[in-house]
């Protein structure tokens, strides 16, 4: 008897369905690797889509960025011209590499307005060719001529009391004029010009996110107590009333009260922090050594140095000299009767003096501008954030408007000197001699007459932006 295969005695019905189970796992195998392959497809697929769509944001953000420094350099000359070569903003592996140029023209329409043209572009990192987004805006920007502000705030607004006076000096305020005492601002015999915007709602010490917005609903920029006084042509948005003693006054060519006026809109000064102690070439201490300005002695501080120590000093009757720029992550303390000069060398160059921390200014301090006329300017960048280099808004910025990180104060000489709490409260008291004064809030207070003299712009105008347009055509 021949042998048997071992099929033979297998029911037919099973062989077919082992087949069939065969046939099935070998066709769910090549869906799974189908449907495998299609995600790794989908996956890298959107991985590039939002690659792409980073490189697209931040090629718009290098262009708007271009926008920026170049209102800002207008601000210092109305001659700029713009960045017609590439200027570098990163080139790390997740932004990629991002530059911009700017041109600046003429606008046809407007002889006080120019057109600032900024592209963004985006490549690889460490490429330079074959560029992944290319984006380009449009703005244009009006040039608003300056009087010569000597006094400018943003919302915090102006506080003068005791018989604080102003007498020489336009003054503008982006928020609100409080007055108390027998205060006051411009003579009969000398008005003055004064702005006052009301741009300081939600009222509240939590204003939020909003804040600063333009106050309505009948709210006025100026508290004037009885016996206060205001001398010259004044533009305040919202104001109807001349004060409980009809304290608003013409005087000799000035308009008085101008009801139904809009303030103007006049940016602040503009400080590059960055760029300043980027560009620091000596480190040292400002507490001891060769910088440590006290005594009798005297000392020449060198271009772009930044001096360290919690609390630098310089006071008794030392002679300083400021060749540049100075960064002082600390405070900073000047009194007794030191007397600080600008190097003749800087020409009509200002020094900036920046300061993270605080900025105290008494005794009988002087400070002398130099042959060319340039004096300094005293920026304080403490803020309600905790980080001087952040941007506080909202209610940050108001918590931060009611800081006095600026003050003045004593019989000093600062002629030309320009004071600056960038984020904060300039507070000045006693009286003498001041270029100028700048912060959110300016708070002038005590029985000194506060002489001022020096414009806020170095420009012969203040540009500010007036209408933006991303161009076609951008990829």
């Amino acid at each position: 008897m021949g042998k048997q295969s071992v099929f033979q005695n297998k029911p037919p019905q099973k062989l077919e369905a082992r087949g069939m189970i065969l046939v099935s796992v070998l066709i769910l195998s090549t869906i799974l690797m189908m449907i495998g392959f299609s995600l790794i497809s989908a996956i890298t697929g959107q991985y590039r889509l939002a690659s792409d769509d980073v490189y697209t944001d931040n090629a718009l953000l290098a262009a708007e960025a271009g926008v920026e420094q170049s209102v800002e350099q207008l601000n210092q000359s109305d001659s700029f011209a713009g960045y017609p070569t590439p200027q570098t903003l990163f080139n790390d592996q997740t932004q990629g590499f991002g530059q911009f140029v700017a041109t600046i023209s003429a606008s046809p329409d407007d002889t006080n307005a120019k057109i600032i043209t900024s592209t963004g572009t985006i490549y690889h990192y460490g490429q330079t060719t074959d560029p992944v987004s290319i984006r380009k805006v449009k703005v244009t920007v009006v040039g608003t001529a300056s009087a010569g502000y000597s006094v400018s705030t943003g919302p915090g607004g102006l506080i003068l009391g005791g018989s604080a006076s102003i007498t020489n000096s336009s003054v503008y305020v982006n928020g609100t004029i409080t007055m108390t005492g027998t205060s006051s601002i411009g003579t009969q015999t000398n008005p003055v010009t004064v702005d006052a915007g009301n741009i300081a709602c939600p009222k509240g010490s939590s204003p939020g996110s909003t804040y600063p917005t333009l106050c309505s609903d009948g709210n006025q920029p100026l508290s004037l107590a009885f016996s206060t006084k205001i001398w010259g042509t004044v533009c305040a948005t919202g104001q109807t009333s001349t004060g409980p003693n009809n304290n608003i006054k013409g005087g000799n060519g000035g308009l008085g009260l101008q009801v139904g006026c809009t303030a103007p809109t006049v940016s602040q000064p503009v400080y590059d922090r960055a760029g300043i102690i980027g560009g620091m070439a000596t480190t040292a201490s400002g507490t001891s050594g060769a910088y440590v300005c006290n005594g009798n002695k005297s000392v020449t501080l060198p271009a772009n140095v930044q001096l360290t120590g919690t609390s630098v000093s310089w006071g008794n009757s030392c002679t300083l000299t400021i060749s540049g720029n100075v960064y002082i992550p600390g405070n900073l303390s000047i009194g007794g009767a030191v007397k600080i000069k600008v190097a003749d060398s800087l020409g009509t160059t200002r020094p900036v003096v920046v300061v993270d921390g605080t900025v105290d200014v008494g005794g009988s301090a002087s400070m002398i501008a130099n042959s060319s006329g340039a004096g300094i300017d005293f920026v304080s960048f403490k803020n309600a954030t905790g980080d001087p280099a952040s941007t506080p808004t909202g209610t940050n910025l108001y918590n931060s408007q009611s800081q006095q990180n600026v003050t003045v104060g004593g019989a000093v000489s600062l002629a030309g000197m320009i004071f600056d709490a960038y984020w904060s409260e300039v507070a000045l008291s006693g009286s003498g001699n001041i270029g100028a004064a700048a912060g959110q809030t300016v708070n002038l207070s005590g029985a000194g007459t506060v002489i001022f003299g020096t414009t806020l712009s170095s420009g012969s105008k203040t540009w500010t932006i007036t209408s933006y347009q991303q161009l076609n055509g951008s990829s």
